[in-house]
């Protein structure tokens, strides 16, 4: 049996990725899921709309069939502070939405937020958690939260707090010669925290302060230039803490260059760049407890944001694990854990995932360092996807 034909017999079809359709079809997912504390799942591009709208298929299934309860954004940690209270009250989601990064200020995720409101309406004793857990961007909320509860970290906070855009704030610290006292400051402010026996969200605060500062704490190295390295200790670190916090199971929704598991190489546009993935740290601590369900796509077009125009995304060459893929169907999910030879030599061998940055990106972009079944347990593929769609406002 080779492996085209292997999937063709393995795979459960998806009929379709609306998510206000009937969930029957993705029903076998559940079973794939198991007892997994932590679901990462990630796609191949933040460009598409069928894409989005599969992770909001999905955490609809996950959440009203199998007791998941946070759904973990790559967005700041503050942000996902305001979606949080947003979908457990009232607020304008769009409106938070427009402080997001471009490939969140979607219709697609805006929908998903909405669901989970009113999926927290019908169960205020069991509501679903909003979390962000990149520390690339730390809001003045956070600082709040702590000197709130420990007036003493406000001296140790003095001069860090960010005081108007946090991008801005963030470039300077990434200037400023006096990076690494600023680092030491933040972490005296944790230790501080901690001493005084602080609640476990105002010591996370005060914890995403200091990988704030940590992250920034860099010369843009060449290896590295984007300190992805830390980036991805970061996300996993968070990731579990919700998932220890609440007690819950937890979504990590991100791209698949994040949530797979194992060694990746090459990340537009730094093709040279290598590091661990944040789902092989959350695999390393977790073990079975963690999975990976990748999101893969053939070709279509994607939006380019910031821009009127899409781009175009070909038909992926041999060399891409999507061709493959592609040849056994439109649309379904395949569980990798388990296949016969030669199948097993596909899943087992080293292969090329797209992974498409920024929806200009040339559709060649790639990553490579692991095999299908190293970097994903589970995927759901989808061939044809438009353009993801931007909130329209005013």
């Amino acid at each position: 049996m080779d492996t085209v034909e292997w999937i063709r017999r393995t795979a459960h079809p998806l009929a379709t990725v609306d998510p206000a359709d009937p969930l029957d079809d993705l029903r076998p997912l559940a079973g794939m899921v198991g007892d997994a504390s932590v679901v990462g799942y990630g796609a191949g591009t933040r460009g598409a709309h069928e894409v989005f709208a599969l992770q909001d298929r999905i955490a609809r299934l996950l959440v009203g069939e199998a007791g998941f309860r946070v759904v973990a954004f790559d967005l700041d940690w503050t942000l996902g502070g305001r979606l949080d209270a947003a979908v457990r009250g009232e607020g304008d989601l769009a409106g938070i939405l427009a402080g997001a990064e471009a490939f969140a200020d979607t219709e697609e995720v805006l929908a998903l937020l909405r669901w989970v409101r009113g999926f927290n309406r019908a169960h205020p004793d069991d509501p679903v958690r909003i979390a962000g857990v990149s520390p690339h961007a730390v809001g003045p909320e956070a600082y709040d939260t702590v000197v709130t509860h420990v007036p003493e970290a406000a001296e140790a906070y003095d001069g860090l707090r960010p005081d108007g855009d946090v991008a801005a704030h963030a470039r300077r610290l990434r200037a400023a010669a006096d990076r690494r006292s600023r680092v030491e400051r933040a972490r005296a402010a944790h230790d501080l925290v901690a001493a005084r026996g602080a609640g476990p969200l105002v010591l996370r605060s005060a914890r995403v302060i200091v990988q704030f500062h940590e992250l920034h704490d860099h010369d843009g190295r060449p290896e590295d230039p984007m300190n992805m390295a830390y980036y991805e200790k970061a996300f996993a670190e968070n990731v579990e803490w919700w998932h220890r916090h609440t007690g819950r199971r937890v979504l990590f929704w991100s791209s698949s260059s994040h949530t797979c598991n194992g060694l990746r190489r090459g990340f537009p546009p730094f093709p040279s760049h290598v590091s661990r993935n944040a789902g092989s740290h959350l695999r390393e601590r977790m073990g079975d407890g963690y999975l990976s369900l990748g999101i893969t796509f053939h070709e279509g077009e994607l939006a380019t944001y910031g821009e009127p125009a899409t781009g175009r995304v070909p038909e992926g060459g041999p060399e891409l694990a999507e061709a493959t893929l592609d040849a056994a169907g439109d649309g379904y999910l395949l569980d990798l854990r388990s296949g016969p030879p030669p199948a097993g030599r596909w899943l087992d061998r080293e292969a090329r995932f797209r992974v498409i940055g920024r929806p200009t990106d040339d559709g060649s972009h790639s990553m490579a360092g692991g095999s299908p079944r190293e970097w994903f347990d589970v995927l759901a593929h989808w061939r044809r996807v438009t353009p993801a769609r931007r909130i329209r406002r005013g």
